[in-house]
């Protein structure tokens, strides 16, 4: 076994910190689109086990988005706030 069994802080990795956890790849990835189009440098970790047939148990699917420690704080805010969608995200033929 190499490393600690468990972590310093929960939710720390090393100097990068969770600032988002979900049951779903899709959503920690648009969490980390949006972080990076504000200059963050985010991380997704998706530590799911899948092996079917399993039903959706949350201590299986676990998803996780960091950023670097000193921008956390900040980077939890933004999540935190409504956004928007563009303009054209809306297409009346569809």
């Amino acid at each position: 076994m190499e490393g600690p069994v468990s972590e310093a802080e929960p939710g720390s990795h090393d100097d990068w910190d969770v600032v988002l956890e979900t049951s779903q790849l899709y959503e920690a990835e648009l969490a980390a689109l949006r972080l990076r189009e504000a200059g963050f440098d985010p991380r997704v970790i998706d530590q799911s086990y899948r092996q079917e047939p399993l039903p959706m148990v949350r201590a299986l699917s676990v998803v996780k988005v960091l950023v670097k420690a000193e921008r956390a704080e900040a980077a939890r805010q933004l999540l935190s706030e409504p956004h928007d969608l563009p303009e054209d995200a809306y297409n009346e033929g569809t």
